[in-house]
Parts: C-alpha cells; sequence; structure tokens
C-alpha cells in the first residue's frame, strides 16, 4: 500500500535513523566520529576562532548528507552523545553545496520538513490478509 505523502506521513519509531543533530557544547573535539565514518560523510573543520583563542589547532565535525549511509557509527562512538540521530529524514534540497553542513551549520539543528498543510500521521501495522497497511495515529 503507498503512503499517500505528503498528505500521510509515517510515525517513525524510536531509534529511527534520521538526519543526526550535533550539539556544539557538549563536544570534547576528539574525532573518532570523522575516524569511524566509513562514507567519509564526517569531516573535521578547523574552527579559527577556538584556534586563536586557545593557541591550538581546534577542529569540529561537520557532516555531508550527499555521503552519509546513516550507519550510525559516528552517533555509536561519540563519547559525549553529542551526535544523536532524529527522525527526521524528508528534507529536499536545490543544490549539492545544500547537503554540506559546517560545524556551526551542523550545530544548529535539523532542517525542519515543509508541509503546506499537518499531514495525517500514520503509523505501519502488519495485517495477515494485506500485508502492511497504514493505521492513523491516536485513532484505534
Amino acid at each position: 500500500m503507498t503512503l499517500m505523502y505528503p498528505d500521510e506521513v509515517q510515525d517513525l519509531p524510536d531509534g529511527y535513523r534520521g538526519m543526526i543533530e550535533y550539539d556544539w557544547d557538549s563536544c570534547i573535539k576528539c574525532s573518532l566520529c570523522a575516524m569511524v565514518c566509513p562514507a567519509d560523510a564526517m569531516k573535521m573543520y578547523v574552527s579559527k576562532e577556538e584556534s586563536e583563542r586557545e593557541g591550538k589547532t581546534v577542529k569540529r565535525p561537520g557532516i555531508n548528507y550527499t555521503r552519509c549511509i546513516f550507519c550510525g557509527f559516528c552517533v555509536d562512538i561519540c563519547p559525549t552523545d553529542s551526535l544523536r540521530f532524529t527522525k527526521v529524514h524528508d528534507v529536499a534540497y536545490y543544490t549539492y553545496e545544500e547537503q554540506i553542513y559546517p560545524p556551526v551549520e551542523f550545530s544548529k539543528g535539523v532542517p525542519k520538513p515543509f508541509y503546506f498543510r499537518e499531514p495525517k500521521r500514520v503509523r505501519v501495522i502488519l495485517d495477515e490478509r494485506r500485508g502492511i497497511k497504514y493505521e492513523p495515529v491516536g485513532e484505534s
């Protein structure tokens, strides 16, 4: 059964691997996220202001969603939980460059999907006769 997107959107389960959110304040700049990324989507960028202030090179993570495979290795390895998955996954971009988030942009959070009108929320259920079907959330 086809979901009638964008009039209907799926209510996603906890633990869904959507776009990644970054907490600037709790990040210890260890670079583990960039080292473990198998797709080279996570990259460390030099933070000019912090480097000048601390007198040494300081790097922070940024993400390239054209490369990210949502494997979760970066989220799993982060020792301070500065990286977390969100349930946002349905964002459209006009250009390739818009999908690359340097640290400051990355820390602003994930973009919110835009709908012309509020969509109806549905969840997936398995029906023995019909297979997968969608059921409105909040109705029985």
